[in-house]
């Protein structure tokens, strides 16, 4: 299209400039037949002259005076080679008129091809337009039945490295763990991976990228962290400054995939809450106020709280910076620093298509629960204790959802417990979850990382059905 449109600015310079230079010959074409009229008066006026001796006396003698043979030679030479000259323009102005005319045709021809071509082109892009689109949906579609036939819920479990004590646990393999059983035998648990002491963060948000493209995608996600107090799940979701977790490390993935489609726009929105007794408050403000739960049909919204626009990650250290300083930890026997709420961090992606014009909006709900314990083990009292009991009623809450979507019971439990409720819209048959469950290798442990590990066994069990996105066309 570029090339075609060149060669007809080309073509228009070039009949530019023969209309020029055909202005001029015809100038000097008119210049010469009135220099040749002249010339030829002249003639006419040498051979017309009077017979009379008087007069031929006078101009004979003014012949020999101003006008002589050469002269008249000369004037004749003129006059024939202006004659041949006048020829030569004529010719030489046909010529032009000749070629501008051709290239007027040439012009014609050109835009007559480059509109067609526009036409084609026109058709041939709306063509691609749609074929993009019909591609992008079906890439969508088989990256999201890849992951169904995975599980939408995909469960991680983590084991928390403690030199301090010798492990009672036994990775058999990448998908298997061994623990002692109350009985005295061993007992297996499987999983979608089991990290042993050795991984990294890198390595444990590795599995969980697919599901951050998914959020890009218009999904909605939600990443748990289960387990005892102390068992790492803090570590693993917020990490540290040098190792930061899973939380730091999905904004970073999601900033990475914005910026590197060409073909959308998006925007990225983050709010952060804590689950405190029962209380739903904001992180992200200094107001210390209770927050209702708003639902409308599906969707679950927390009124008044906080969402603040990201573009980089500056902007998410130091909003994550803000809220855990906000956030409830107390001291109990089991851990120094506590989680005493359940912290979820959530982040909405808007997104459309600069060629389809297509628009999605995915969330991303990444939840650090408080820890599960026993009173009997954390020695807990008054405000510890009232924390407690608000958690475990909570998780047990959790647990029930878990355990009626696992039967398809027809009423889900969600409005037991606001973690559950906030939750609904990332565990509802739209969705997609990954749970990691934290244990500890210590043997006066064992009770609870049992129980932590048949939770898992038992959230690994559930199937949403298929996902799907929150396109909007």
């Amino acid at each position: 299209m570029i090339k075609r449109e060149k060669k007809a600015e080309k073509l228009r310079h070039e009949k530019e400039s023969l209309t020029e230079q055909n202005a001029k010959l015809k100038e000097k074409v008119s210049f010469l037949e009135l220099e040749a009229c002249d010339v030829k008066h002249r003639i006419n006026a040498l051979k017309n002259r009077p017979v009379t001796p008087k007069v031929v006396k006078e101009i004979e003698t003014v012949v020999v005076e101003k006008v002589s043979p050469l002269a008249i030679m000369a004037t004749a030479g003129s006059a024939k080679r202006v004659g041949k000259s006048f020829h030569w323009l004529r010719q030489i102005t046909q010529g032009g008129f000749s070629d501008i005319g051709d290239t007027f045709t040439e012009v014609r021809n050109a835009l007559n091809l480059i509109a067609k071509m526009s036409l084609t082109q026109a058709k041939e892009a709306s063509d691609l337009s749609a074929l993009y689109r019909r591609e992008s949906i079906e890439r969508k579609l088989l990256y999201n039945q890849l992951q169904e036939i995975r599980g939408n819920i995909r469960v991680f479990c983590r084991l928390r490295p403690d030199s301090s004590v010798s492990s009672c646990l036994r990775c058999l393999s990448e998908e298997e763990i061994e623990a002692p059983s109350s009985n005295g035998n061993r007992k297996s648990f499987r999983f979608d991976k089991v990290y042993d002491s050795n991984a990294n963060q890198e390595e444990v948000f590795e599995d969980t990228i697919p599901l951050i493209r998914s959020c890009a995608d218009g999904y909605n996600i939600a990443i748990l962290a289960y387990g005892q107090t102390g068992s790492g799940k803090t570590y693993t979701m917020m990490g540290t400054s040098q190792h930061p977790g899973v939380n730091i490390r999905s904004i970073q993935e999601l900033l990475r995939l914005c910026k590197s489609c060409k073909t959308c726009t998006y925007k990225l929105t983050v709010s952060m809450l804590e689950i405190y007794n029962e209380t739903i408050l904001d992180l992200l403000t200094d107001r210390n106020t209770p927050l209702d739960i708003r639902t409308q049909g599906k969707k679950v919204t927390v009124q008044g709280l906080t969402e603040i626009e990201i573009e980089k990650m500056d902007d998410v250290i130091k909003i994550m910076k803000t809220g855990e300083k906000n956030r409830a930890v107390a001291a109990t026997k089991m851990n120094s620093s506590s989680s005493r709420s359940h912290l979820l961090l959530k982040l909405t992606v808007q997104s459309e298509d600069k060629i389809s014009g297509q628009r999605s909006i995915g969330t991303l709900t990444l939840v650090d629960l408080a820890g599960s314990e026993r009173v009997s083990k954390s020695e807990a009292s008054g405000q510890r204790l009232t924390e407690a009991a608000a958690i475990n009623k909570s998780l047990s809450a959790l647990g029930q959802v878990f355990t009626a979507l696992i039967t398809n019971q027809l009423h889900i439990p969600y409005r037991n417990s606001k973690l559950t409720h906030l939750l609904q819209p990332s565990l509802g048959g739209d969705a997609k979850a990954c749970l990691f469950v934290n244990i500890s290798p210590d043997l006066n442990n064992i009770s609870e990382t049992l129980s932590t590990l048949q939770f898992g066994s038992q959230a690994r069990q559930i199937q949403l059905g298929k996902t799907t996105s929150s396109a909007i066309n």
